[in-house]
């Protein structure tokens, strides 16, 4: 067997990180559509929606991305996201107020890049982690997650100077993609091994199609569902919640960015918990603090804001441990020969928990307040907690 030189995996997971703390813009959407709000006359609504088709295609970019990185090989699959991703936001070049349906195709094509680049990265240095696959994904996914914070304060400045505007902080944005793609490329790539001896492996692991019967995926899936809904469906609404609650708008702002750093600080705690203790443990203990924070939060909405953030940053590290661990227990469950397929495949709990901000939404405009919207997610989150327990009764597969 001969197998080529790479760079080390500690190597591997700085570069992976960057490459995704660079992708990860797709979560500074609300700072990157500021200036089509005044500027071509585009409601709310119509931004929101973009950003929903964005995940949506972040969502099936990873489906599709894992697909070709089985087939062909990540070194495939990240410099077809990348160009993926650069395009999309070099066409945004060309919009007019009255081409807003090109926002949704500029968008659905980054998004689709950045699925394809993130599930790449992810199923290309995670494996190289054996002993330390939660650590290796909350790294990753820190990265992800910062960039609304590192890339994103950088966009606003850049939009907002006379000198610079929204136009060629676009095409600086894509470039940063592309470049980030072919430039990380070299560093993440696993070893590899020579095609004979490959072919003449055993596969270890379930086909996508195999996993979808299992009752392990669907345990797993709901529990992500529930948690991402959780997190993302309050977090979207946190400036309104602190406000309601009693904060300044200044504070307000201020309490985002520490929700936004306790999301990548959980990502990194709970990949070590889920090593050093299991995903039993791991994910017990982010539904109980799920839990236990959303009812303080309903108990004291309008009566104590600086409970309030403090359990706001708890919801927020909470939800960063539901794609850490479920990122690690994609291969642990179902192995490692489909992992890119299997990831993008359970990762579609992104998509369907993302709609949790509209029933957030809605709840506020009904009622005038978030309190009932805490009171659902908290009953749901019951609900996740009991698959989570019988997840953890569920046998290890043979594969």
């Amino acid at each position: 067997m001969t197998v080529k030189k790479t760079f080390s995996r500690t190597t591997a997971l700085i570069a992976g990180t960057a490459m995704l703390l660079i992708n990860g813009v797709i979560y500074a959407w609300s700072i990157y559509s500021m200036p089509f709000g005044a500027g071509f006359g585009w409601s709310s609504a119509q931004l929101g929606a973009c950003f929903t088709v964005m995940l949506a295609s972040f969502c099936l970019g990873g489906v599709f991305g894992g697909a070709v990185a089985n087939r062909r090989g990540v070194r495939v699959s990240i410099p077809i996201g990348g160009i993926l991703g650069c395009i999309g936001f070099v066409l945004c070049m060309f919009l007019q107020a009255h081409l807003i349906w090109l926002l949704f195709v500029s968008f659905a094509i980054s998004g689709i890049g950045v699925g394809f680049v993130y599930n790449g990265v992810i199923s290309a240095v995670v494996p190289r982690f054996p002993d330390k696959k939660g650590l290796a994904s909350g790294v990753l996914l820190m990265g992800f997650g910062a960039s609304s914070l590192v890339l994103g304060g950088l966009a606003s400045r850049l939009i907002a100077s006379p000198g610079f505007g929204w136009h060629l902080t676009y095409i600086l944005t894509g470039a940063l993609l592309l470049a980030a793609a072919f430039i990380g490329l070299p560093f993440v790539l696993p070893p590899r091994v020579d095609r004979d001896t490959h072919a003449a492996a055993p596969a270890r692991g379930l086909t996508p199609r195999q996993m979808l019967r299992t009752k392990r995926f669907w345990l797993l899936f709901g529990s992500a569902v529930i948690g991402t809904g959780f997190g993302s469906g309050l977090i979207a609404h946190a400036s309104y919640i602190f406000v309601e609650g009693g904060a300044s708008e200044s504070v307000a702002a201020l309490a985002v960015g520490l929700v936004s750093v306790m999301n990548g600080l959980g990502r990194i705690v709970f990949g070590m918990l889920n090593d050093r203790c299991g995903f039993r443990i791991s994910l017990l203990a982010d539904a109980v603090l799920y839990i236990a924070a959303g009812l303080i939060a309903a108990l004291v909405l309008g009566s104590s804001a600086v409970v309030l953030v403090v359990v706001m940053m708890l919801i927020g590290a909470c939800y960063g441990a539901v794609p850490t661990i479920s990122a690690s227990l994609a291969e642990e469950f179902f192995g490692p020969t489909h992992y890119g397929r299997n990831l993008g495949i359970v990762n579609l709990s992104i998509l369907v928990g993302s709609f949790a901000s509209t029933a957030a939404g809605a709840i506020q405009t009904s009622t005038g307040s978030y309190a009932q919207a805490f009171y659902l997610f908290v009953g749901l989150e019951a609900v996740a907690l009991v698959l989570i327990l019988l997840l953890g009764r569920t046998k290890s597969i043979e594969y």
